[in-house]
């Protein structure tokens, strides 16, 4: 059997319990390498890890699928929540492991907690993610919508082609008033976290790859 889940936006201690025993419990824990750091403090000693990285996971994640077929209990780790992010990499698990139908556990993603952090409502606003395959024409457009229609927006940047200053600046020259707030997270309950609050028209810095953006629908003066 293999669980797919979700360890949260970098705390361990914001892992759900559910993953938590999980972790305890299991034979083998795979994931990527960054990922596995920030949740070793509930591993399982004895658990065997499997660490990967972009370029080697189709490897790893089949020696995972043999694990499982032999009847180890086997966990992937994914940062955050499955749901909000991870459906390519559920994919390979499907594919690469060679298990249709993997157990989900939830875990806290980053959105949620800059949601909470800014006080953005999901019910008022769209989420979305430029952090994947593809193209993502269709998916700037569906922001700019979003944005007009007067929702706020909570965003997933694609690093490094459309980061917070590239998404600012096409969102100027879409029409969007250079006065609308935005934060940018970085590191998100990381002891490394940073932040940053102002308009479309200031956001010129330069974030690392575990950023996320938070378009409100207020303005600044």
């Amino acid at each position: 059997m293999i669980y797919a889940v979700g360890i949260g936006p970098g705390d361990p201690d914001m892992m759900p319990y559910k993953t938590v025993l999980l972790l305890k419990e299991a034979d083998v824990i795979s994931g990527f390498e960054t990922v596995l750091r920030l949740a070793d403090k509930h591993f399982n000693p004895n658990a065997l890890q499997v660490s990967m990285g972009y370029k080697n996971q189709k490897e790893k994640l089949g020696e995972v699928g043999i694990y499982s077929r032999e009847g180890k209990k086997c966990v992937v780790c994914f940062m955050g929540d499955v749901n909000f992010s991870g459906y390519e990499y559920l994919d390979r698990i499907h594919t690469d492991c060679q298990e249709p139908n993997p157990i989900i556990i939830p875990g806290i993603s980053s959105a949620q907690m800059a949601a909470s952090k800014t006080l953005t409502a999901f019910e008022t606003s769209v989420f979305l993610t430029f952090h994947k395959r593809g193209d993502i024409s269709e998916d700037k457009e569906f922001l700019v919508s979003a944005l007009k229609q007067g929702k706020s927006a909570i965003v997933i940047p694609l690093p490094w082609d459309f980061m917070p200053a590239e998404i600012s600046q096409f969102l100027l020259d879409r029409g969007i008033p250079h006065n609308t707030h935005v934060d940018v997270f970085e590191h998100l309950t990381w002891p490394e976290e940073k932040s940053y609050s102002g308009t479309l028209r200031e956001c010129k810095e330069k974030f690392s790859d575990v950023s996320i953006m938070v378009i409100s629908r207020k303005t600044s003066s």
